[in-house]
């Protein structure tokens, strides 16, 4: 058996595709329909089904796809601790992050990590920030950048940025023009979510419930997994909506829609989050104290 085989395997389960998978690995289909037949063949049993769905795995290859994920993790931090011991940092960092950051902060935190360590291979991915913990703790990423903070001791939270929540709505919206800063106001248009799960969201109702209101009160005309996708359901007249301020003012400027200004901003802070039992990795170690520097 071989780290190829089991990357593979990882991949075609994660992206329930063999053509999506071989382009991950910037190999032919066949090829990696290969590494999967062996793989097989090697544990004389079949791990792979194809449903309705798309490639699933079956039982066996569940236990499979979660060892061989524990297998590739360790050994890639061995790598990377190895590679300690050279002058130069070099190896993989895989970013896990929540929307906001992960569209407005983490690149340019990447762009002067780069510039320090020219030879690491930097990968971002973007989720809603319970999906970005999941995969944390599953190993799947080596940090995350989220909005959400919660009691755990096999992770590390730290404050690493902050923004603020705003009210959106179309161009010409009458909460534009009206002087009334009665914020029940808002139950009366109709407003655009983001999905269960979303940092944002989560924001979003303490923030409701410090005017004594709650979601429940809002008239919800649909929930949508972006913020891009919320502003371009508010710019189409969808609906209001509370957004990152990071988000809005690139919108607003671009005459999109406008940002409604008469209630206090709700302030948020987004976390540097990394597992306690390796945040001492020579990568991770080096990237947090960039962050935390900055």
């Amino acid at each position: 058996m071989n780290l190829n085989k089991l990357e593979a395997f990882i991949l075609v389960v994660e992206k329930k595709s063999f053509s999506e998978a071989a382009a991950a690995l910037k190999s032919s289909q066949p090829t990696t329909s290969l590494k999967i037949k062996s793989l097989e063949e090697e544990l004389g049993l079949e791990l792979l089904e194809r449903g309705t769905s798309g490639i699933q795995p079956t039982a066996a290859g569940q236990l499979v796809y979660h060892a061989a994920k524990e297998l590739t993790q360790r050994w890639r931090r061995l790598e990377d601790d190895l590679h300690g011991f050279q002058d130069t940092l070099t190896g993989t960092l895989t970013i896990g992050a929540s929307t906001i950051p992960g569209t407005y902060l983490v690149p340019g935190w990447i762009k002067t990590f780069r510039s320090l360590y020219p030879k690491v291979d930097v990968t971002i991915e973007i989720g809603d920030s319970k999906k970005i913990l999941d995969k944390l703790l599953d190993h799947q990423i080596d940090i995350g950048i989220i909005g959400l903070e919660q009691d755990s001791n096999k992770l590390k939270f730290r404050p690493i940025a902050s923004d603020s929540l705003v009210l959106i709505t179309p161009n010409g919206h009458p909460m534009v023009h009206s002087d009334d800063s009665d914020f029940s106001q808002i139950k009366q248009y109709d407003f655009v979510l983001r999905e269960k799960g979303s940092g944002t969201r989560k924001v979003m109702e303490d923030y409701l419930s410090i005017h004594e209101c709650s979601l429940s009160d809002l008239h919800s005309v649909v929930s949508i997994g972006s913020t891009e996708a919320v502003i371009a359901a508010v710019e189409a007249g969808l609906g209001i909506s509370f957004i990152s301020k990071l988000a809005a003012l690139p919108a607003a400027k671009a005459g999109r829609i406008q940002i409604v200004e008469k209630f206090d901003p709700f302030l948020r802070n987004f976390y540097f989050t990394s597992l306690t039992d390796t945040e001492n990795r020579p990568i991770i170690k080096e990237f947090t104290e960039l962050l935390l520097k900055g």
